[in-house]
């Protein structure tokens, strides 16, 4: 049976979500945030990147000048590389230009030596891209196991030896908290009321956002994204 240790949390079907759906603003908002800090990178023509809990593969798109190799559990089509049963990489040190991460994070049983797996796969000067959840109702994919401060994730990065070089919440204070309203009455609910609510909250959630200050999303947010460098 495939280890629960390391999963990505991205089911196609969510990031190509109606107006209706109950994940609506997040499933806009998170790709094109990665999309935009995926320059950050450096990626070389001809350069390898991992994505590390890669699932479907959805952001392979954002590296179309490199090769993407795509590590996960036991039974993915779209996985190259087969995670041992402690989620580490059958791969060398310091293989990959980049590593992406996306959605992983707060499924891992061991956060600590997924991110050293992480540095240990970078050259020196490569980097990490890296979102993961702040505020979150649980979301079993296996299994949820996390939530990160802001402080505590830039923490996290850096004791496997990073050095954060940006970071920027997504879904800020206010938006997070209507999603947090919708979540608590979302599936009680008659199902046919449901994209009623999810689409009056989750517009409400967009425009909230608008006027949320970027230190404010910053500190307090529904997800958060890293760009770290390993610097030896």
């Amino acid at each position: 049976m495939p280890s629960p240790q390391f999963h990505s949390g991205r089911p196609t079907d969510l990031r190509t979500a109606r107006p209706w759906h109950r994940l609506a603003f997040i499933v806009r908002a998170l790709p094109a945030t990665l999309e935009r800090l995926s320059a950050q990178l450096d990626v070389p023509p001809g350069g390898r990147v991992l994505d590390y809990g890669c699932a479907d593969a959805p952001y392979h798109r954002f590296f179309p000048q490199a090769t993407v190799i795509g590590a996960d559990l036991p039974g993915n089509p779209h996985a190259t590389l087969e995670l041992a049963p402690d989620g580490t990489v059958p791969a060398p040190d310091a293989g990959f230009d980049a590593v992406l991460s996306t959605q992983v994070l707060e499924h891992v049983a061991d956060p600590a030596l997924y991110l050293e797996e992480c540095f240990r796969v970078l050259e020196p000067g490569g980097r990490l891209l890296l979102s993961t959840h702040g505020f979150m109702v649980l979301h079993p994919d296996p299994v949820d196991l996390w939530r990160w401060t802001s402080a505590g994730l830039t923490e996290a990065v850096e004791r496997a030896g990073f050095e954060v070089v940006h970071a920027e919440g997504i879904m800020g204070l206010a938006a997070s908290g209507l999603q947090l309203v919708q979540d608590a009455y979302y599936w009680r609910l008659p199902k046919p009321l449901r994209p009623v609510l999810a689409l009056v909250l989750q517009n409400l959630a967009a425009a909230a956002d608008r006027l949320e200050p970027p230190a404010s999303r910053n500190a307090n947010a529904l997800v958060f994204a890293v760009v770290a460098e390993r610097r030896r």
